[in-house]
């Protein structure tokens, strides 16, 4: 279900701003234009990672079928490798805001690469943990283009913009490891008086 939303939300604001990227007249496609040879490649990607990684948290598809969980998760890897590098070529050629999106790519690329290690030690736990925390870097996509046209923030302009990708990128290098460590944090009233009577 959240998915499901996720991807609709997605769908409507990519809509919203890029729906003229075609017409080289509109001033969507101009502002690309520099990088016109590299966002092809970033997009493409970048889609393919937002769209399979979806699959790999159903635990009814890895159980039943796991060379296919093997198969998506290797085109998930390959896809944040080529999208991410790729996303910050695109900045460059834009001489657009280039800092965060370094940091959002290499949390992307290292939390990935390090979901890629564990499952080849066979840490199949730590590589759960760690693809958790891989997917929200492409969440950044979703959620930036979802609060940018939110009035106050639009009327700060570039300013605006910077703000909410930097806001974006902290919520994916933060909240996954509150999820993950949420029972550790705030554990059942029950366990604890448990600890406390032994």
């Amino acid at each position: 279900m959240f998915f499901l939303f996720f991807f609709a939300t997605t769908i409507f604001v990519a809509y919203l701003k890029d729906s003229r990227i075609f017409d080289p007249n509109s001033p969507i496609a101009r502002h690309f234009a520099p990088a016109k040879w590299y966002l092809p490649i970033h997009a493409f990607f970048g889609i393919l990672a937002m769209s399979v990684a979806a699959f790999q948290f159903s635990n009814r598809l890895r159980a039943r079928y796991l060379r296919l969980h093997r198969t998506i998760g290797y085109v998930y890897v390959i896809s944040v490798f080529i999208s991410a590098p790729f996303a910050v070529v695109v900045a460059m050629k834009l001489s657009s805001i280039v800092a965060p999106n370094v940091v959002q790519s290499l949390g992307w690329i290292v939390t990935t690469a390090i979901a890629l290690y564990c499952v080849r030690s066979g840490n199949i736990v730590q590589h759960r943990r760690w693809m958790i925390r891989s997917y929200p870097f492409a969440m950044v996509f979703t959620v930036v283009r979802a609060i940018r046209p939110v009035p106050p923030v639009a009327r700060l302009g570039d300013a605006g913009r910077e703000m909410v990708l930097w806001f974006a990128i902290a919520l994916a290098a933060f909240l996954p490891n509150i999820f993950l460590e949420w029972r550790t944090i705030f554990p059942r009233r029950t366990v604890r008086a448990t600890a406390t009577a032994r």
